[in-house]
């Protein structure tokens, strides 16, 4: 890693004799679209070190090289550089067409400000703290009235902070607006709330941040949606980002129709024999300013019709300002994960492992996830079959995986497509490496593509790839929904043995999906998943109790039913079984116990468990006394963890004045309206009963804000 400081090398003079370079090249090529970023990573605080920021910033800096971005890269800058980087974000991002400053650090409030912590921060009072930090207003500041382009300010900065509990900080970050000018703040988390470092080598964040930008035809809107969605997945709901502002211009990060290009390379690879893995992978790297990626891919693929450039790329030379931690333009080499501990850390037994990143429906123990950075070197033993790609793409649901496995949105799609490429190439016909291959691309959203490799492992007996070729028709990824299909996938992966596939057959079943509805049928596929202690089934047979689908309704059976799959750590379990303890379904009412298993749901991002708690607040039992305000913020957390009808329960209840004593139409009509575009139960009913309630203007001037939220952070 690099270590030298940023004031130590602005000091030298260097900084300024290269922005000097940059203005005569943009002069001399004013035509052209200008791309700029600057990309700070401070990881090493003595008080809280982090061990990902100097990572994230380097997956940044690189993705966005890739897109065509004059990047100046910063590692651990000091409290004594905020001027210099004032001048640094004056000189470098006014006049661009899109800038971006991209920071990965600590972060807080202090005074309903934004505070951005150098590494040298002093930590002795809260006043300290404010005086040394750099204030995210003064940085906005410097750009919002450039009448050039659009300006993007991105905080992946929440992570905890134990300065936080100093008297007059507040934990995580305010939402901030810019005010004037075409700026966007992005926030990696939601107002006040804590992000996560990751236990990998990249936060969640950053990791779905590289690989929207790469995705072609994304605009700025576009990409951030794309982010919000791959974090909340990633994080099982319990990091949810948000943007703040408004853009009117259309920036597109990546030009290009991915289908086309998907397109041209499949004509061109059927010309050349058929699909192969330097055609898929010359398509991702043709634009990398890593000279490694190029000797790699000629090494590799020494017969390719793309080896003769890639052996003219690999010629690059790389700027000695890189060496000394300046990123312009250039490379920065990545490290594989098997190559290097991937955590710098003075306790050398930290370094010696690292913890895959999951989550989502079920809480699986850090015991379980731990990884030796150094497999023991026994003969025929996991040294043996583990690559790379296993280690970037393993799917944790995948009964084959060779490693603990990584959720889909926590995949580091950039660097896992080399690690497969490189790894299927040497072992062509291993289904598990084309089933990962495949799960890579799917994420990539190349999905024609993605089915190609899934196509050549489920030909193998690969049950994962069937599920996943099976997935992709139900939904309709890449092609027309086709239930039909689904099922006929689905049921190959069954006969092999998968609980997935025995649990989607059951689903399928009692949907009636490609399948006449018969939840009788679905009923016994359910058993049979279960019966082997797959949760997700243990848990969909207690739902097919409660609510008496395919079996008699039984609420005691529910209830057991939910605490088995609760105990192996199935969160829409624990929601469930919290629920039938505060109603008293199935089990002796206990509101406690019922609280304690809902708020562990919640903890874990569960979407219902905080409007099961909401519910409860607002109306009070016994010795816990009603809490409107809390049920309100539990509510809002409901909806935006994905939780639709929520909305309608915020409508009702800010119509009413549930919350603070006082009825406030525009935000009841704003939350119905959500609601109605999400479409949830109830949702067009409260918006046209609300509506009456406002005048015309007011009503065109909240949907305006409506189409806003939407427009920056999707449904």
């Amino acid at each position: 890693m690099l270590r030298t400081s940023f004031s130590s090398y602005l000091r030298q003079g260097l900084l300024l004799a290269l922005l000097a370079t940059f203005s005569a090249l943009w002069l001399a090529q004013a035509h052209a679209e200008r791309r700029a970023a600057i990309v700070v990573g401070n990881s090493e605080y003595p008080f809280a070190p982090l061990t990902n920021p100097r990572n994230d910033a380097k997956l940044i800096a690189n993705t966005l090289t890739e897109l065509k971005f004059d990047v100046l890269l910063f590692y651990d800058v000091k409290k004594s550089a905020e001027k210099d980087l004032n001048d640094a974000i004056r000189a470098h991002l006014i006049g661009a067409d899109m800038a971006v400053f991209y920071y990965a650090g600590h972060a807080l409030q202090y005074n309903g400000q934004n505070l951005l912590l150098p590494v040298d921060t002093r930590i002795s009072s809260a006043k300290d703290v404010a005086a040394d930090a750099m204030r995210l207003n003064d940085l906005i500041d410097i750009v919002k009235n450039d009448p050039v382009g659009v300006k993007v300010f991105i905080l992946d900065a929440c992570r905890n902070n134990p300065v936080a509990k100093e008297k007059g900080l507040q934990q995580g970050l305010a939402y901030t607006e810019a005010g004037s000018g075409q700026v966007l703040v992005a926030f990696a988390t939601s107002a006040g709330e804590v992000a996560y470092d990751g236990t990998g080598i990249n936060s969640p964040y950053s990791s779905a941040l590289a690989n929207a930008l790469l995705m072609p035809n994304l605009d700025v809107y576009d990409t951030f949606r794309t982010v919000r969605g791959d974090v909340r997945q990633a994080t099982g709901g319990s990091q949810i980002p948000w943007i703040t502002g408004s853009i009117e211009t259309k920036f597109v990060f990546r030009q290009g129709d991915a289908g086309k290009q998907v397109a041209q390379n499949e004509h061109a690879a059927e010309a050349n024999g058929g699909l192969t893995i330097d055609e898929v992978l010359w398509s991702f790297i043709s634009d990398s300013q890593n000279p490694e990626d190029f000797e790699r891919f000629v090494k590799v693929f020494p017969n390719s019709r793309y080896a003769a450039e890639a052996t003219e790329k690999s010629r690059f030379k790389v700027a000695a300002l890189t060496k000394r931690g300046l990123y312009v333009n250039g490379n920065l080499v990545s490290s594989s994960i098997a190559a290097a501990a991937p955590v710098e850390a003075s306790d050398k037994a930290l370094s010696e492992e690292f913890v895959f990143q999951q989550a989502g429906e079920r809480a699986v123990s850090e015991t379980f996830r731990i990884w030796p950075s150094n497999l023991p070197d026994t003969q025929r033993g996991m040294r043996t079959m583990v690559t790379d790609c296993d280690l970037y793409a393993a799917d944790p649901n995948d009964p084959q995986r060779a490693v603990p496995g990584v959720t889909n949105g926590l995949v580091n799609v950039r660097d896992a497509l080399r690690a497969c490429a490189f790894a299927l190439a040497a072992d062509i016909n291993n289904p598990r490496l084309q089933f990962q291959f495949g799960r890579v691309l799917e994420i990539a959203r190349r999905y024609s593509w993605a089915e190609h490799f899934y196509e050549l492992a489920g030909n193998q007996q690969y049950s994962a790839a069937l599920i996943n070729m099976g997935y992709m028709a139900r939904v309709g990824m890449g092609r027309e929904i086709d239930y039909g299909r689904a099922f006929d996938f689905y049921v190959r992966a069954a006969a092999l043995g998968n609980l997935r596939a025995r649990t989607d057959i059951g689903s399928a079943y009692i949907a009636g999906q490609g399948v006449p509805k018969l939840p009788e049928e679905g009923v016994l596929w359910y058993r049979l998943a279960a019966s082997s202690g797959w949760a997700n089934a243990i848990t969909a047979l207690g739902d097919a109790y409660r609510l008496g689908t395919g079996v008699k309704q039984d609420y005691v059976q529910a209830a057991s039913l939910y605490s088995a799959a609760a105990d192996t750590g199935q969160i829409d379990a624990m929601a469930n079984l919290g629920q039938a303890y505060l109603a008293g379904e199935g089990v002796k009412k206990d509101v406690p116990r019922g609280l304690d298993l809902l708020q562990r749901a919640n903890d874990m991002g569960n979407r219902y468990a905080p409007y099961f708690m909401a519910q409860l607040y607002l109306k009070g039992d016994r010795k816990l006394p009603a809490d409107p305000r809390r049920a309100l913020t539990l509510l809002e957390l409901s909806a935006n963890r994905g939780n639709e009808y929520a909305y309608v329960r915020l409508a009702w209840g800010h119509r009413d004045g549930v919350f603070t004593g006082k009825p406030d139409l525009r935000r009841a009509y704003f939350d119905a309206s959500l609601a109605a575009r999400l479409r949830a139960d109830q949702g067009e009913q409260a918006k046209a009963e609300i509506a009456k309630k406002i005048d015309p203007a007011t009503r065109k001037e909240i949907d305006g804000e409506v189409e806003l939220y939407i427009k920056q952070n999707g449904p």
